[in-house]
Parts: structure tokens; sequence; C-alpha cells
């Protein structure tokens, strides 16, 4: 997790998308099984972009949903419920300095 921690910002994730969506989140993810989990992270309408990546979690996906309310029913209710799932960190995103 260090490393995602230090990785600079490419983007300003907290504004408004075209989309729509205005709260924005990183989640981490740790799977049993990551192309299968990948795979049905790509029909969460929720999820604006996934990346394998290694370490600590799996999967780094960014999640967007308005209001914010959304944003945790998201991830608890299609993200934790997905069988291949072991556990998910939310990380909100504020603001890009």
């Amino acid at each position: 997790v260090w490393a995602f921690r230090s990785y600079p910002a490419l983007q300003d994730w907290t504004s408004s998308k075209k989309d729509g969506h205005a709260s924005n989140a990183y989640l981490l993810i740790r799977s049993t099984d990551t192309q299968k989990t990948m795979s049905a992270l790509k029909n969460v309408p929720e999820i604006q972009e996934i990346i394998g990546t290694t370490g600590d979690s799996d999967i780094v996906a960014r999640i967007s949903a308005d209001p914010r309310e959304n944003l945790l029913e998201s991830v608890v209710t299609k993200v934790q419920s997905m069988p291949s799932v072991l556990s998910t960190e939310t990380l909100p995103a504020f603001s890009k300095y």
C-alpha cells in the first residue's frame, strides 16, 4: 500500500465528470481470483477504472457515485458481495494538490 500512497495524482477525480458522478473514491480490493473479480467489476456502473496491481491489494478501482451515500451502497452491496472478493478498503478522494 505504501507504493500506492506515493503514486502521483494524474487527474482531478474529485470534480464532477461528464457522467454526472460527483463523489469519487479509490477502492483497494483483495481477491481470491483477480481475473474473475476484474470481470465482475466491469458490470458495476459506478466503477470508472479497474487496475490490476501487486502488493497488499490485488486490484485498485476508481469508483464514482452521486450522492456520496451511493458510494457506500456500491461498495457494500455490489463489490463486497462478490464471491471472489476477500476484503476492500475505501479511500475517499477529496482534492488534488
